[in-house]
């Protein structure tokens, strides 16, 4: 019997989120796991088994400087939940949860530490002073950790690119629960959005923030309604930009074809309605989204970004891609997609069994696995 806990920030909206909500579950029924889940901070809206109940560290709400400063109480805290739980192996996902399983070990905890990274380690580059202390702590303390997890070949690479990394790593692609997509997507919850079949539909999913450059689409989207007036343009999810991006469309005068949704508890049933996904991000690790799009069944465009896209779309073969931030190549991608039907269904159809791979029971395997092999 495996004493096994888990730490994350929180089970918000997000891909690593999403991931742990169904590792949880899983090993929540697994019969030779004991399993805890610990949160840094309030927050879950993802389903999880009614046994299962979180630890909350922290109450949250404090700025990214004191959210390093405090990493060192967090430690005390969650060495003391290892110590009465006989915790065997600790998995943490992100930097701050990673940086504290390792930091309980070093105060004294006698667990196996597995850190799971989900993006690349290269963006802290550009992120000022916080992302030069971020760094820091990645070399000071990863190599201290018993394995390291990447999400995708690019993020491994982008790490190893950085520090010289002599702990153990492995690559563990994202779960895709695509029994339950299939089972969502046919759903009727589309709140107040009509859809009507004289229309198609573009549809991106994911936080309004800067990383994912979701004016890039609202740009390209504008060039495309001149010569194809029946697109519409849909955005699920919530973020910082929201208001900045409606005034952007206000300005060229296409908001009543643009729909800000917010966050929805079943994308899926959106995307099935929907032509075309695309992602525009600038970085990724491994993008859940872009793969559960697939799952569903519709034509994808991603930008070819560090780390993920073109991984999962075979450099193009089972979707577009595109160049960070080329608005033209963007737009003409989707052309491509609206007037090549034939090239678009038959891309559909091989994704279709490509993204198999992913499958939830498959994935959680692996993780199940390494409770077992890290010595």
């Amino acid at each position: 019997m495996k004493n096994v806990l888990i730490l994350i920030t929180n089970l918000k909206k997000g891909g690593a989120e999403r991931v742990v909500s169904l590792i949880s579950n899983n090993f929540d029924s697994n019969k030779n796991i004991n399993y805890y889940l610990v949160l840094m901070e309030r927050g879950i809206a993802y389903n999880l088994s009614k046994n299962i109940k979180p630890i909350i560290l922290t109450k949250g709400n404090r700025n990214n400087y004191l959210k390093l400063f405090e990493l060192p109480l967090i430690a005390l805290k969650l060495k003391r939940i290892v110590k009465k739980n006989n915790i065997d192996t600790v998995l943490s996902f992100l930097n701050r949860p990673n940086y504290i399983n390792i930091l309980t070990s070093l105060f004294g905890g006698n667990h196996k530490k597995i850190i799971n990274i989900r993006y690349t380690t290269s963006r802290y580059k550009s992120k000022g002073v916080l992302g030069k202390i971020n760094l820091l702590l990645n070399k000071w303390l990863f190599n201290k950790a018993d394995l390291i997890v990447s999400n995708s070949f690019g993020v491994d690479a982008d790490l190893k690119s950085l520090f010289k990394i002599t702990t153990k790593t492995q690559i563990i692609n994202n779960p895709i629960d695509i029994d339950e997509i299939n089972i969502l997507k046919r759903k009727n919850e589309l709140g107040k959005m009509n859809f009507n079949k004289n229309k198609k539909y573009l549809i991106s999913v994911g936080r309004l923030i800067p990383l994912k450059r979701n004016i890039d689409l609202i740009d390209a989207y504008y060039l495309l309604i001149k010569k194809h007036p029946y697109l519409e343009l849909i955005f699920l999810g919530e973020g910082i930009l929201k208001e900045s991006l409606i005034k952007h469309c206000t300005e060229l005068n296409i908001n009543k074809k643009v729909h800000f949704i917010g966050n929805v508890s079943n994308p899926f049933s959106y995307l099935n309605q929907s032509d075309i996904f695309i992602l525009t991000s600038e970085t990724e690790g491994f993008p859940n989204v872009l793969a559960e799009a697939i799952a569903v069944g519709i034509p994808v465009i991603s930008s070819n970004c560090k780390s993920g896209p073109s991984e999962i779309l075979e450099n193009g073969k089972f979707g577009l891609l595109y160049p960070v931030g080329n608005i033209n190549e963007l737009k003409n991608g989707i052309e491509n997609i609206l007037t090549k039907n034939k090239e678009a269904e038959q891309r559909v159809i091989l994704a279709n069994e490509k993204v198999k791979q992913y499958k939830a029971s498959i994935i959680i395997e692996k993780f199940t696995n390494l409770l077992y092999t890290v010595l």
